[in-house]
């Protein structure tokens, strides 16, 4: 039985065999699509390339990493989906095309890994909106007899890009996993049953979609497959699904021992497939740099590790489990993928941190739904069941277990609606500067030569206007007004690594013909600078960036290095930078650190970096080979791709004597030449983002001094109004809170008091049963004092029923309170009769609720119904 790593190498070496270069595997955060969320496919990588715009390779192979979300919520629950797996590839740019595919697909399948010929079946496109392949139902012919040459539609066997552009036919391979059982005598790829699974689809892009829906042959006609490596292992090593392959069961094994199940019912199968496929996938996105959030990328890790986290506690797990999962993770994949390797510990403080934050907010969900039960009624809103769902991890089966249990349905289809709007915030994912513009970016990307930066020697440079783009993103001669442009070289930074793009102007023959207001390299190679003014493509420019501003600049992104040196000394190398933001006002830095810091630890910090400052440290920055990172101690961010040789900062010491730095990362943003160019670091906010992250935000250099300069400002006006010296503010300002404090709760006593002995109607009913039911008309009050007005009035009673409330905008607020015990009487069921008369809602516990609804009608008239049914 061929294990995973010899069929993952096996498959590279067999194309690397017929001419083809091995491509290592792209990064799960796409680099050249920032359109997309994640890579979920092998051609990912390659899409400047099969548009012909990228010429450098002609064919290639890769094992890329990918990762799918938009159906989480099915793993678990069949035996191939999944949401972290690995795609195996061999491409084409225009060199061979069906014949060649077709041939060695064969080959690979049939010679190298020596599956029988009669266990695999084929499909081609039978024709439709483009004309049957006959050319590939030929080359098939040759190895498979016409019986196993199956002819689909559309939407299986027909690729688009979309409603324009590149698209063509495609060939499946599917093998035969055997007789399952299927009752159909006329079993086939068609089927459902489980017995034919697809392993291979071969795309052959030949056509150009036009406007009115005809096809015109491409130039260059490619090839583009794609073979999950999980479903081939399936096939090679007899399993019956993807999670009984040596991919998954060193993670389904130890999870089956820890949690102590066996893994034969239906419930503890789909625990296991979830955790296994969860730990995967969650384990790759985190070394990549991904954090738990509640938005973007981080959105998606959280739900993967909350759903894993769920199924592990409905197995019996009380406690933070996942992350001893991750060396099994990476006991897989030793090897192969470095970045899980090497940041193994860092995956695991992320798991056990997101995993400890919900099973304490799982006790928050399970209030949540009580208290929704209890007021929605009849039927719970779809809406509340998916937010559920999504932040708490309940399941909708569990949903519905426990809403059944108390007389309650849930709205079904307003949680699919809910849930498909989830899956659409899945599946895109663009910046507002990217957005529509993504083959734009593409053909600029790989038509121009890459933009010289000369930024980091000067700040004015003579260069040549390659291209001019409108507003409108089309490529132009002239640009009058604003637009985009893209000069030979350039000396303004483009907004990467946090910092934002330069500003400054364009002249032209010495006079100032337009301005610089931002500078993006959405790909990487080629810079894009916004401008606003006149120019024409051709023209001989001299750029200058403004100096004051970058100066800024620099100091601010010096002192975001200062700040994380300082973090790291204080709280240990596991502290990672997870975001930065740096502009010339001011400076944003995020960080791991699995524990809130003690004020006495940051103050520590802070003092760290100051001193840095105050040091006058030589800051110095070389281009070596990233192999020196390691080597020299630099700290890189997790997920960066770097590129080799790799730009050095080295704060203090030199790169002769590295051991006496203060600090060494590796960043192509624009520096101080000294840390004393710092000035000082001022830290304004220092706070928690979201579990396991914070954020520092502060100011450096002149903008630290303008900071001070305008506190001082202040602190003098305010002075000035107290009537106190400068330096007596603060206390000044303490004694009148003070004072404050001590009015606002004298106030809030005399007005509690005032609204419950007088001022407002007051009527007692005599109930069924003898008791006392109390309504006081609280007009005048905010909502919010009903329930002291309510304890106010219960106290002059032993056995009563006290309803306070108060009409607002045409709306009513009411709370119930019970005095004493009372008969066959709860608050939270009185509170919802009036709800509902209210068109409202209402909820709370037996001796107090609250509500609210519709001012309708007289209180008198609800109440004097409402007296004759207690």
């Amino acid at each position: 039985m061929k294990t995973s790593t010899e069929i993952r190498n096996g498959y590279l070496q067999f194309f690397h065999s017929k001419g083809l270069p091995v491509v290592a595997s792209s990064s799960l955060i796409p680099q050249s699509d920032p359109t997309l969320m994640f890579t979920s496919a092998g051609m990912v990588q390659f899409k400047a390339n099969f548009l012909g715009i990228d010429k450098s390779l002609k064919n290639a192979v890769t094992c890329q990493k990918c990762v799918r979300t938009t159906d989480i919520d099915s793993v678990g629950f069949t035996e191939r989906h999944l949401t972290f797996f690995e795609m195996l590839g061999n491409f084409s740019f225009g060199d061979y095309f069906k014949k060649q595919a077709i041939a060695w697909a064969w080959e690979y399948l049939t010679k190298t890994l020596e599956i029988p010929a009669e266990k695999l079946s084929v499909s081609i496109y039978k024709g439709g909106i483009a004309p049957r392949d006959e050319e590939a139902y030929n080359e098939w012919l040759n190895y498979v007899p016409k019986e196993r040459i199956f002819e689909l539609g559309e939407a299986d066997n027909f690729w688009t890009m979309g409603p324009t552009g590149p698209c063509g036919p495609c060939s499946e391979i599917y093998y035969d996993f055997g007789d399952k059982g299927c009752k159909n005598p006329h079993c086939d790829i068609t089927c459902d049953c489980g017995r034919y699974v697809e392993i291979w689809n071969l795309v052959f892009t030949q056509f150009d979609r036009q406007e009115d829906g005809s096809f015109k042959p491409l130039p260059h006609k490619n090839i583009d497959t794609g073979m999950g490596l999980e479903r081939l292992c399936m096939a090679m090593q007899n399993a019956k699904n993807v999670f009984e392959t040596d991919l998954f069961t060193p993670l389904t094994a130890r999870a089956k021992q820890d949690l102590g199940i066996k893994g034969d019912t239906k419930e503890e199968i789909s625990a296991l497939r979830i955790i296994a496929d969860h730990v995967r996938s969650s384990s790759f996105l985190i070394a990549e740099g991904i954090l738990p959030s509640n938005e973007g990328r981080g959105y998606i890790l959280r739900r993967l590790i909350r759903r894993a986290a769920r199924y592990a506690k409905l197995m019996g797990n009380e406690k933070p489990y996942l992350y001893t999962l991750a060396p099994v993770v990476q006991s897989i994949f030793a090897g192969l993928y470095p970045e899980i390797d090497k940041n193994l510990s860092h995956i695991q403080d992320v798991l056990k941190l997101e995993e400890t934050t919900f099973l304490k907010t799982l006790v928050t969900g399970e209030e949540k739904l009580a208290a929704l039960l209890a007021s929605c009624g009849k039927t719970l809103p779809g809406e509340e069941a998916f937010h559920l769902h999504e932040t708490f991890g309940f399941p909708l089966e569990l949903t519905k277990e426990i809403a059944a249990a108390k007389g309650v349905t849930v709205d079904e289809k307003g949680y699919e609606k809910a849930k498909e709007a989830a899956q659409e915030k899945s599946r895109s994912y663009a910046d507002e500067f990217t957005k529509g513009k993504a083959v734009m970016m593409q053909k600029i990307e790989n038509g121009y030569p890459a933009t010289e930066f000369t930024g980091y020697e000067t700040l004015t440079d003579e260069a040549e206007t390659l291209a001019l783009l409108n507003e409108k993103f089309e490529l132009t001669d002239e640009l009058s007004g604003g637009g985009f442009a893209v000069f030979n070289r350039t000396p303004f930074y483009a907004e990467s690594g946090g910092q934002v793009g330069d500003k400054g102007l364009i002249l032209l023959a010495g006079q100032e013909t337009a301005r610089v207001e931002d500078v993006q390299k959405p790909l990487g190679k080629v810079y894009l600078h916004k401008i606003s003014g006149t120019l024409k493509k051709g023209d001989k420019v001299t750029l200058t960036v403004d100096a004051g501003l970058r100066k800024r600049l620099m100091a601010n992104h010096s002192a975001i290095h200062l700040v994380n040196a300082a973090l790291r000394r204080v709280f240990g190398p596991s502290v990672h930078q997870s975001g930065s933001y740096v502009s010339a006002d001011r400076f944003r830095f995020d960080y791991t650190l699995s524990k809130t810091p003690l004020a006495e630890e940051l103050n520590k910090a802070w003092q760290i970096a100051n001193q840095a400052a105050e040091a006058a440290l030589p800051v110095s920055c070389e281009v070596r080979p990233l192999a020196d990172a390691e080597k020299l101690g630099a700290v890189t961010l997790l997920g960066e791709t770097y590129a080799d040789p790799a730009r050095f900062v080295m704060m203090g010491g030199s790169f002769e004597r590295p051991e006496e730095k203060y600090s060494l990362e590796l960043c192509a943003g624009t520096h101080v030449k000294n840390t004393a160019d710092v000035i000082t670091v001022l830290v304004l906010k220092e706070g928690s983002v979201s579990a396991g992250v914070r954020r520092i935000e502060g100011v450096a250099g002149y903008a630290a001094v303008d900071y001070l300069k305008d506190v001082n400002r202040q602190a003098d006006a305010l002075a000035e109004r107290l009537e106190v010296p400068s330096k007596d503010v603060f206390a000044r300002v303490n004694a009148v809170m003070d004072e404050l404090k001590e009015v606002k709760k004298r106030y809030t006593q005399f007005r509690e008091k005032t609204l419950a002995a007088g001022g407002m109607d007051e009527m007692t009913f005599t109930m069924k049963n003898g008791v006392s039911l109390v309504l006081r008309n609280a007009d005048g009050a905010e909502p919010k004092e009903l329930r002291a007005i309510a304890d106010t009035v219960a106290q002059k009673h032993q056995q009563a029923l006290v309803i306070v409330a108060c009409d607002k905008d045409g709306k009513r607020s009411f709370v119930v309170k019970m005095a004493g015990k009372l008969p066959n009487v709860d608050a939270v069921t009185v509170a919802k009769q009036i709800a509902a008369d209210l068109n409202g809602r209402a909820g709370g516990r037996a001796d107090f609720a609250q509500g609210g609804g519709e001012a309708k009608r007289p209180w008198q008239e609800l109440i004097g119904g409402l007296k004759d049914t207690l």
